[in-house]
């Protein structure tokens, strides 16, 4: 969320601040009128940062952030290029460990 500036008074709050507004005038019997004044702001003030609260976490809520690696189409070119790679890198390991056990039989 980026910072409400009021071209009035020039008043600009972090969205930290924007939020902590947000709960104050939330709470029960809370004198909204008197808090959003302390703040140098307006009642539609407050009807925008309750707009903007809500869309935030409605995006929050409908986009679930997973752990671990981001998702990614990987298309059937590169699939059998990494195939063929593998392929590769198995034949290279297993001639270095056909090598290796030659060599460690003429050592013994």
């Amino acid at each position: 969320m980026e910072n409400i500036l009021i071209k009035k008074d020039k008043v600009k709050l972090t969205p930290e601040q924007l939020f902590e507004i947000y709960q104050e005038c939330s709470m029960p019997e809370a004198p909204v009128k008197q808090i959003l004044e302390r703040h140098g702001l307006k009642p539609w003030d407050l009807v925008v940062i309750r707009r903007k609260i809500k869309e935030a976490a409605l995006e929050a809520i409908s986009s679930p952030r997973t752990k671990g690696r981001k998702k990614s189409v990987v298309t059937t070119e590169e699939h059998q290029k990494v195939l063929k790679e593998l392929e590769e890198s198995k034949d290279a390991l297993s001639a270095v460990g056909h090598e290796f056990a030659l060599l460690k039989k003429r050592v013994n």
